[in-house]
């Protein structure tokens, strides 16, 4: 259990720097290779985990431990298939002209700031995950409510950008795809949110006592993104 455990630590590490590295867009062959690299990297660690789980689920353990892998059997896989995101969207940006459409740099751009502030949850998750507290599982939710309302700026960005062009761009999917793709990680990052406060109760904590940021800590939430909005508005 311990080695599964520091495997799907390592595996979720690997995916935050794949991700992170996926857009920053830049056409640059290392970056795109380093990408790569990181995407095998987290395959092969999902693999490694998923023989360590079943072998373990063969055994006679107790509640505790049949908690803990039913934990990292959900982290393995939120974790994994965020890594084939990652890789999924390094293969969009890049190819992006066999999709029949061009991102202009105004795309790449809020592309690019909509990943940033993803991260955010991604990293709050890995956090979370690492430690085993459910109060970072809780404050995704309120991290979620400032990045959808990011993701929406972006896509009425992207929306009035064509309208304004007065063309119709080729194939019209490309960015909506992009978006689409990143807030999928959210979805993941809920995913382990939901697994680690099952973990909580039922390995005897506080039976998922919910914890609900006061003012003083919504705020500071808020003014994780507040740059990025603002940034965001002046398209």
């Amino acid at each position: 259990i311990e080695q599964a455990d520091r495997a799907v630590i390592m595996l979720s590490d690997i995916v935050g720097e794949a991700f992170l590295a996926a857009i920053d867009l830049r056409e640059n062959p290392e970056r795109i290779e380093h990408v790569n690299l990181l995407c095998e990297r987290a395959r092969r660690y999902h693999e490694q985990i998923d023989s360590y789980l079943s072998k373990i689920i063969a055994l006679e353990i107790g509640k505790v431990e049949r908690a803990n892998v039913s934990l990292l059997s959900t982290g393995s896989t939120a974790f994994g298939r965020m890594g084939k995101i990652a890789g999924r969207l390094q293969d969009m940006i890049t190819n992006f002209g066999s999709y029949g459409e061009k991102l202009t740099e105004r795309d790449r751009k809020d592309i690019h700031i909509m990943g940033q502030a993803i991260f955010e949850i991604v990293q709050l998750t890995i956090k979370g995950f690492s430690a085993r507290t459910t109060n970072l599982s809780y404050a995704v939710s309120y991290y979620t409510e400032e990045v959808l309302n990011l993701s929406q700026i972006v896509k009425r960005n992207y929306v009035q950008r064509v309208h304004n062009e007065g063309i119709e761009r080729s194939g019209d999917t490309l960015f909506p795809d992009i978006c689409h793709a990143e807030e999928q990680l959210i979805d993941y990052c809920d995913m382990i949110g939901e697994a680690l406060i099952r973990f909580d109760r039922e390995s005897g904590g506080k039976e998922g006592t919910r914890f609900v940021p006061d003012e003083k800590t919504r705020y500071q939430i808020h003014m994780i993104f507040k740059d990025k909005i603002e940034e965001l508005q002046k398209n």
